[in-house]
């Protein structure tokens, strides 16, 4: 999966050589949490382009699951691990790159007239043993061997594999542990590839090696290179059986480069060689792609790549890493002195990595930055979701410093068309703090039957190691890339209010000044008024108008200046969060001659937060000395443009409302006549506003966030599987319906409840009203209200489809539920003749699942 010996200290690393970084390129987008605590070591994430929407993953161990309706399926589509008495070698909690490592399904895996009608294949190691093919030279060690199969789904249940189908295509060893490459891909042109590592160890050169032995030659060929080896290739079949019997169970397509090759012991199913550890590739192969295969090569100690595979392409390994030349040992367990030169097997040209980027502290020249260890590929964008990314290659690094969890997710974007040539992003701009990718391992990514990609997690490098062992979860998850849309909104202030210096009661009452509804006051008066000093306060409701999952990008507060001192121009004026809440009561000076009125209950003044009740802990407010924003003072508009304190004010606010109360403005305190008001709530034609730009992600809908009812037991885990069928508390209603009528899971409500049938008796005619609720917030249900004069034959009187406006036949009205405003409650009507026999039923069903739940 990664690198060598050093286990996950060596694996990802490829940028474009030479072409300056573009990160702006690249939309912001938001990682959304899939399936967390359910899978292991995640290698694989694919669809079956079937039409059903279900997302499948292979977990490390020899597990697939099933991801449908946002929900992990509790039962495996297929278990082949150890423990269940599968093929696929056992695993333990330390790192391995063994496993179950690819799966492909047929082209015509749901046409029943092709012949790969419900057939898929995997990539697994499984322990060597008897019937295995010798290794490729006599001697050679035997680790484990790779095993190439196709196996099928079950004719009854599509969510059920057959193990007992399995048919093995082609099988080879592996001399060491890693570099087992693993992906498979069919590409446009209807055939399987094979991604293969070059045997593992180190420098392609041990024993098992082509010319490689214990002793580290200089002058082996290595097992990519040599074209007799299955190893260090990307191979090319048709898998189908050719003719049902054997002895080849597979055919080799007559457009391979090496197929007419009569070089002995050639394999003519490699496609391209001189790869190390082909981890993950892609064809960019739907509507708008180039059919272009992207390959994430993984480095040795220095140089990650990202090529483009071509038919007959030598990408250079063990010769060549990256650009450089000769190829540099390193390790511990390296014979050959570091700075070696490899011996070039002449075999070229090697044709050259689009992107490429090195190890942390490796120094290269021309220099690469160093941005990760051990790359993980990925796949270029052609989902709809997130139109700034389209035609862009999005791929990952499994660790930036290796002692750490900080995987890497990055970017390459063709800088004309056909070109060939890209610009490199070494870190995709992601919404949220803090990002998943900088605490986890980065193992692959996917894509779903609309080409949005997703990407495989883990909090931790063991393949069985737990998140953490305390917990008994597994340490795999599943993210999905999502939009981010761009807000900008303003406010005015909730309430505002000026505070006077002057500590004494206002004549000729005992009360204090303040002026809650007049003019904004800042800085510090002449001789006719003291002089004295004014500070204006404003709160606004952040937290209300501000979705509690945005991320604040920008925030400015605009003032209108009512008057000014003759002192006031040039001079300072400062905003500065307050630690305090404070109060507006009802003062008001209307002469707005800033000497301010008598405190009525709730006011703040300079000593009270609240009059007269509450005080500040310093007189004259209490705020942070330093202030968020400063502006020289310059006439109207006057505004505080967006500093980084502003926005962790406003970001803070957000995150913990119960910290909100607002900035304090604070003009000259030393200069006299350098007092400035400001337009207020109240008082002017146009108050302050606080315009906050903000980045928000693609919101969870209606049923995700209900699937985060923690339904077992009080225990929630991201995507853990509900049935939406059962009804865990007898009330006769199942959760589906419950969900659908915007009921909570936990309560027991009557049937009618949620549906209600009345009959008016008349002559000639009876009219039934028939009311049902619905919830307009879940898009993804259709409702359907049916009536019939049997239990067999329905006819639809009214229906709502993806929470839109009811129509049909039966349709009268609809009114908000009581106590509930977002759910509405809809009125039908059917006149039948007396007498009369009618039978009613509402039918829900999810669009994603066509789940229902009829109620008679």
């Amino acid at each position: 999966m990664h690198s060598s010996l050093r286990f996950a200290s060596a694996a990802l690393a490829s940028l474009l050589i030479a072409i300056p970084q573009a990160d702006a390129a690249f939309p912001t987008t938001a990682l959304k949490a899939i399936c967390l605590q359910q899978i292991h070591s995640p290698t694989n994430i694919l669809n079956a382009a079937d039409g059903s929407g279900r997302l499948f993953i292979c977990d490390q161990p020899g597990v697939i699951y099933i991801i449908q309706n946002g929900m992990l399926l509790p039962a495996p589509f297929l278990n082949l691990s150890a423990p269940a008495g599968g093929p696929v070698l056992g695993l333990t909690t330390g790192y391995s790159e063994r496993g179950l490592l690819g799966m492909a399904f047929h082209p015509g895996f749901s046409n029943p007239q092709s012949p790969g009608y419900r057939k898929f294949y995997l990539n697994y190691t499984k322990t060597a043993g008897v019937g295995d093919p010798a290794p490729p030279q006599v001697g050679d060690p035997v680790n484990c061997t790779t095993v190439i199969a196709e196996f099928e789904v079950s004719a009854g249940n599509p969510n059920v594999a057959l193990p007992g189908s399995e048919r093995r295509l082609l099988l080879y060893t592996q001399p060491q542990s890693n570099h087992n490459g693993g992906q498979l891909e069919f590409g446009p042109d209807g055939f399987l590839y094979i991604g293969v590592g070059d045997g593992g160890s180190q420098d392609d050169n041990n024993a098992g090696h082509t010319g490689g032995s214990a002793a580290r030659p200089t002058t082996g060929l290595g097992n990519s290179q040599d074209r007799t080896r299955f190893l260090g290739k990307i191979l090319r079949i048709d898998p189908l059986d050719p003719d049902g019997a054997g002895p080849l169970t597979y055919s080799i397509p007559a457009s391979n480069p090496f197929f007419n090759d009569l070089t002995p012991g050639i394999k003519k199913e490699i496609y391209a060689f001189g790869l190390r550890n082909p981890w993950k590739f892609c064809f960019d192969s739907r509507p708008g792609g180039t059919n272009r295969m992207f390959c994430g090569d993984v480095g040795g100690g220095r140089i990650e790549e990202v090529n483009i595979i071509v038919s007959g392409g030598n990408y250079g390994w063990r010769y060549k890493e990256g650009f450089e030349f000769p190829l540099f040992s390193s390790g511990a367990a390296s014979a050959m002195p570091p700075g070696t030169p490899m011996a070039d097997p002449g075999l070229g040209p090697y044709l050259e990595a689009i992107a490429q980027y090195a190890h942390p502290l490796v120094v290269t020249n021309p220099v690469l930055p160093q941005l990760g260890l051990s790359i993980t590929g990925g796949y270029v964008y052609r989902g709809s979701a997130i139109p700034g990314l389209v035609g862009k290659y999005v791929f990952g690094d499994y660790g930036a410093l290796g002692a750490t969890l900080d995987g890497r997710l990055m970017g390459l974007e063709e800088t004309t068309p056909g070109s060939g040539v890209f610009t490199l992003t070494n870190a995709l701009p992601l919404l949220g703090t803090p990002n998943p990718i900088t605490t986890h391992r980065v193992l692959c990514l996917g894509e779903d039957e609309s080409g949005e990609i997703y990407v495989g997690l883990k909090t931790n490098t063991g393949v069985l190691l737990l998140d953490p062992p305390t917990t008994g979860f597994p340490a795999g998850g599943i993210y999905k890339f999502v939009p981010v849309q761009n807000t900008t909104t303003t406010l005015v202030p909730t309430h505002d209010n000026t505070i006077f210096s002057e500590n004494t009661p206002v004549p000729p009452t005992t009360g204090y000044p303040s002026d809650a509804l007049g003019y904004l006051w800042a800085g510090r008066t002449g001789p006719n008024h003291g002089p004295y000093l004014r500070r204006a306060l404003m709160a606004f409701d952040v937290a209300g108008q501000v979705p509690s999952a945005a991320v604040v990008r920008s925030a400015r507060l605009e003032l209108q200046v009512f008057k000014n001192g003759p002192s006031s121009f040039g001079q300072t004026m400062s905003l500065h969060r307050l630690n305090e809440t404070w109060g507006e009561g009802t003062s008001r000076n209307g002469l707005g001659v800033g000497t301010g009125a008598q405190a009525t209950i709730g006011d703040a003044t300079w000593v009270r937060r609240f009059f007269d009740t509450s005080s500040w802990t310093t007189p004259g407010g209490t705020f942070v000395a330093t202030p968020s924003a400063t502006r020289s003072y310059a006439g109207t508009p006057f505004a505080f443009n967006s500093t980084p304190a502003l926005v962790a004010d406003v970001q803070g606010w957000i995150t913990n409302p119960a910290s909100n109360a607002g900035w304090i403005l604070r003009g000259d305190e030393v200069l006299e006549e350098a007092v400035v008001a400001f337009m207020s709530l109240q008082e002017g034609f146009s108050p302050p506003s606080l315009e906050i730009n903000y980045d928000l992600a693609e919101p969870l809908t209606r049923f995700e966030s209900w699937l985060r009812t923690p339904f077992n037991g009080g225990r929630f885990r991201v995507g853990e599987f509900v049935d939406v069928l059962a009804d865990r508390e007898g009330d006769g209603t199942v959760e589906l319906l419950e969900y659908a009528y915007g009921f909570s899971p936990f309560d027991s409500q009557p049937v009618t409840a949620g549906l209600e049938v009345t009959a008016a008796y008349g002559t000639p005619d009876t009219v039934a009203t028939i009311t049902f609720r619905r919830d307009p917030r879940a898009t993804d249900l259709n409702y359907y209200l049916e009536t019939g004069s049997d239990l067999i034959g329905w006819t639809i009187i009214t229906q709502s489809i993806g929470g839109a406006d009811p129509t049909g036949i039966g349709f009268a009205s609809e009114y908000s539920a009581p106590g509930d405003d977002a759910i509405r409650v809809v009125v039908a009507n059917e006149t039948l003749p007396s007498p009369a026999k009618r039978f009613v039923r509402l039918r829900v069903t999810q669009q994603a699942s066509e789940s229902s739940s009829p109620i008679p």
